[in-house]
């Protein structure tokens, strides 16, 4: 049976397909804070490029970022894609599919992202995954099983306060002060660096050196997740994180130097291997 991951980031879309054995995965073009009818034709382009079946029977996992209204209908609040707020998630799938699909299944970008990166890498123990692009994000999976806070998950690790690690303070489009998303996230980023190419973006991010603070605001996240969650790996995806995999050996050696006795010594960091982690593991959480 097919199914049908979409993954609606704060800067493109991206798609997986599942279909038995094979997978397939696309991306739109970029864009920064599009309308509906913009983020509908993005959506349908990046399927366009995929064989997907136009069948309403196909199953259908869609990543979104924002905060959901009371009855898990809608996003209520979605600071990096103001569009999506009030869009109710069949709707928008109507929009960008052409029908609707008899069955789908709305996650958050880090919970599939997740999912996918502890499957694929046969990853044991407690894992904890960040997710680094248009916003942070953070998943914590035990024995193949999320941790959550009751019913709700654990994945606002971006709006943690780390302090000024500069000559001012960050200020976000929220007005939220030196959050780690104002240091790390990829429209930060992109403000700093002053360029909207994204091959020269990534170039930038990897040359960044150990006192730069957005390297000083990663580690400071990274010990915050070692103290609440005790992970035994850590797992850096998104763009922002692949970008910094050449720097893992000084990053990994500045979250341990006086890190807090309650963590696992004997930690591992490690990295994503591609873009379309979030796309493919709601691929697969709609199969299940």
């Amino acid at each position: 049976m097919a199914a049908l991951g979409i993954d609606i980031g704060g800067s493109s879309v991206k798609v997986a397909l599942h279909d038995g054995a094979v997978i397939q995965t696309a991306r739109s073009a970029s864009y920064q804070r599009p309308d509906r009818e913009t983020l509908a034709s993005a959506i349908g382009d990046a399927i366009g490029s995929l064989d997907a079946p136009n069948d309403p029977s196909i199953r259908v996992g869609l990543c979104l970022p924002g905060r959901h209204d009371e009855a898990g209908s809608a996003i209520e609040c979605s600071f990096n894609l103001p569009c999506l707020e009030g869009w109710a998630f069949g709707a928008l799938l109507r929009s960008a599919l052409g029908f609707d699909p008899a069955r789908w299944r709305v996650v958050s970008d880090v919970h599939a992202a997740t999912i996918d990166i502890v499957r694929s890498k046969g990853l044991d123990g407690r894992v904890a995954v960040i997710a680094i692009g248009t916003g942070v994000g953070l998943g914590v999976c035990e024995q193949g099983q999320m941790c959550s806070i009751g019913s709700r998950g654990i994945g606002h690790l971006g709006q943690v306060d780390v302090g000024r690690l500069g000559d001012e303070d960050q200020v976000a489009p929220s007005g939220a002060i030196n959050t780690l998303e104002s240091y790390i996230g990829l429209p930060a980023l992109r403000a700093r660096h002053g360029a909207d190419d994204e091959q020269e973006l990534m170039r930038f991010i990897a040359s960044l050196p150990a006192e730069d603070p957005t390297m000083r605001a990663l580690v400071a996240g990274l010990r915050v997740v070692h103290a609440i969650y005790v992970p035994d790996t850590i797992v850096l995806a998104g763009g922002v994180g692949l970008a910094m995999e050449g720097s893992g050996g000084a990053i990994h050696a500045r979250v341990s130097d006086g890190l807090t006795t309650l963590a696992n010594p004997d930690w591992s960091l490690r990295f994503a291997d591609s873009l379309y982690h979030a796309a493919s593991g709601a691929a697969m959480l709609a199969l299940d």
